[in-house]
């Protein structure tokens, strides 16, 4: 008996091929998706819309008495919700006191994804986290 030695035929490897960078281009999707930091500003806008803020602040952070509430102190952080979210980094986090603006090119990524964990640990707890945790 013979072996067949003939490998793939040339429909094959481009179906193979075709195949291989389908997978690839989702993959790099989901990646982009999850990871950009325009998807991380999204998801910071979409906890921060559904949150119950306490407060009223001007945009630096300092609280006022009039006004919608539309900030929460968090132990790291006091957020501001508005047309442009903000918050006050606090030295507790770390580093030195900075207002940071959310808004694209304007703050690392590590700070979006920071604020939103603080703002779900808040929402899921009812407390702040405690100062030190997310170093």
């Amino acid at each position: 008996m013979q072996a067949d030695d003939s490998g793939p035929t040339l429909a094959q490897g481009l179906v193979r091929l075709g195949t291989l960078l389908a997978v690839t281009a989702i993959g790099g999707y989901f990646l982009w998706s999850l990871f950009s930091e325009n998807a991380a500003l999204k998801r910071l806008a979409t906890t921060a819309k559904n949150f119950r803020y306490t407060q009223s602040c001007d945009v630096e952070g300092r609280p006022v008495s009039s006004g919608v509430s539309n900030c929460i102190d968090l132990n790291h952080y006091v957020f501001v919700y508005g047309p442009v979210m903000t918050a006050l980094r606090r030295d507790c986090t770390g580093k030195p006191e900075k207002i940071l603006f959310f808004e694209k090119g304007e703050v690392a990524r590590t700070e979006i994804n920071r604020v939103e964990k603080l703002l779900r640990f808040r929402e899921q707890n009812g407390t702040n986290s405690p100062c030190g945790l997310y170093r």
